[in-house]
C-alpha cells in the first residue's frame, strides 16, 4: 500500500472514533513535505501510528504550540476546527525533535482492556491443568502491563464482579455462553515477557509513550492505562529484551519442567509477516512436545463480528476458538 494510501486508509479508521486524527491523516495524505517525513519511519512499524504518536508525545511533554489547543489530553477546552494546519506548522518546526521517534520507535500500544479476555482464558487453562500455578510468558508485552492482569478488577455487567484494586475493567458480555470467571484468581509460579523494545512503566518518558499512542479523545482509555501503570508500578513486571521466536526457547528453559506454561499474546501476531507467523507457530508445537504448553493468541477475527479480534487456544494437541472481544475490550464473547 503507497503511504499517501496508508494515510487515507487509517483516516477511514477513524471515522466515528477520532475526529481529530481524522482530518490530521486525511491531510497528511495530501501534503507531499509531510509524506516524506513520514517515509523516515521504518516499514511495517505503523507509519501513521508512529508519526501521531510521535507529535503526542512531545504535547504530552509541554511542547509549545498552538496545535496542543486541539487535543483534549492537553487542553481543558479543545479547538474544534480543522487542526491539520497546525499540525503541519507543528511537524516542520519540530521536525529535528521528531526524526529519532520516527527512525527508532515501535507501536507499542499497552490496550489494558484486553485482559477482560485474558481474565476467563487464564481460568480456563488454569482448569485445564487441574489449578496448578501458571508460569505466564507474554510476546510484544510493551510495558507489561497485561502481564499485571490479576491486580485488576473486572465488571462484566450481569455475570459479576472480580478483584480488587484502582483499576477497574468494564465490559459487555455478548453470547450465550458465560465466560469462567470467579474471585478466585488463578494461580501464577512466574511471569515474564519478551519484547523487542520493552518499556520500562517506572520511566516516566516510557509510559509517556504508551500515552501518546493512545488517541487524544479515548479518555477512559487514557484512565485506564494510569491507573494500570500505578498498579505496575507497585510490583513492576519482568521483561526481556529480545525477538520473541528466537528468544522463546531460552525463557521456557528456565522454568522448572513440571511446571505448566501458558505463552499468549493479544495483538501482536497479526503483525508479523507470514513466514514469522509460521516459525512461531512451529516454535510453540515444538516447545509443546516437551512439556505442557498451553498457548493463547489474538488475531484479526472474520467479519462474523465488527471490529473483533479472536483469541485461540492451543493445548499442545489442537487449536481452538476460546473468545471474541473488541479490539479495545468493550465486550467479550466467549465461545467455548
Amino acid at each position: 500500500m503507497a503511504l499517501a494510501e496508508q494515510f487515507e486508509w487509517f483516516a477511514d479508521w477513524c471515522v466515528g472514533t477520532s475526529r481529530l486524527y481524522e482530518q490530521i491523516t486525511r491531510g497528511v495524505a495530501d501534503d507531499p513535505e509531510l509524506l516524506a517525513l513520514a517515509e523516515e519511519i521504518p516499514p511495517k512499524r505503523g507509519t501513521p501510528n508512529i508519526l501521531l504518536g510521535a507529535v503526542h508525545w512531545h504535547l504530552l511533554g509541554g511542547a509549545d504550540h498552538p496545535l496542543a489547543d486541539y487535543y483534549p489530553t492537553v487542553s481543558d477546552d479543545p479547538k474544534t476546527g480543522n487542526p491539520f494546519p497546525a499540525f503541519r506548522e507543528f511537524c516542520v518546526e519540530y521536525e529535528t525533535e521528531l526524526l529519532p521517534f520516527l527512525r527508532n520507535r515501535r507501536t507499542q500500544t499497552n490496550a489494558v482492556r484486553r485482559c477482560i479476555a485474558l481474565f476467563p482464558a487464564f481460568s480456563h487453562v488454569s482448569h485445564e491443568v487441574g489449578g496448578e500455578p501458571l508460569a505466564l510468558v507474554e510476546l510484544g508485552p510493551s510495558g507489561g502491563l497485561n502481564l499485571c492482569w490479576n491486580q485488576y478488577v473486572y465488571e462484566y455487567g450481569n455475570v459479576g464482579r472480580f478483584g480488587t484494586g484502582e483499576c477497574v475493567l468494564d465490559a459487555e458480555v455478548r453470547g450465550n455462553r458465560t465466560p469462567p470467571v470467579s474471585d478466585d484468581f488463578p494461580p501464577i509460579a512466574s511471569r515474564v515477557g519478551i519484547d523487542l523494545n520493552p518499556l520500562d512503566v517506572r520511566d516516566e518518558k516510557d509510559v509517556r509513550w504508551l500515552r501518546a499512542l493512545i488517541w487524544p479523545e479515548h479518555q477512559d482509555r487514557h484512565r485506564l492505562l494510569r491507573r494500570a501503570a500505578n498498579a505496575a508500578q507497585q510490583h513492576p513486571p519482568e521483561l526481556r529484551q529480545g525477538d520473541a521466536i528466537e528468544s522463546l526457547p531460552s525463557v521456557l528453559g528456565e522454568i522448572p519442567a513440571d511446571v505448566p506454561v501458558c505463552v499468549f499474546d493479544t495483538q501482536m501476531r497479526y503483525q508479523l509477516p507470514d513466514p514469522a507467523q509460521n516459525r512461531l507457530r512451529a516454535q510453540i508445537e515444538s516447545s509443546a512436545e516437551d512439556r505442557r504448553l498451553h498457548w493463547l493468541s489474538g488475531h484479526e477475527a472474520t467479519d462474523e463480528w465488527d471490529n473483533a479480534f479472536e483469541l485461540n487456544w492451543f493445548d499442545g494437541d489442537e487449536y481452538r476458538r476460546l473468545a471474541a472481544y473488541e479490539q479495545h475490550g468493550k465486550w467479550i464473547r466467549w465461545l467455548l
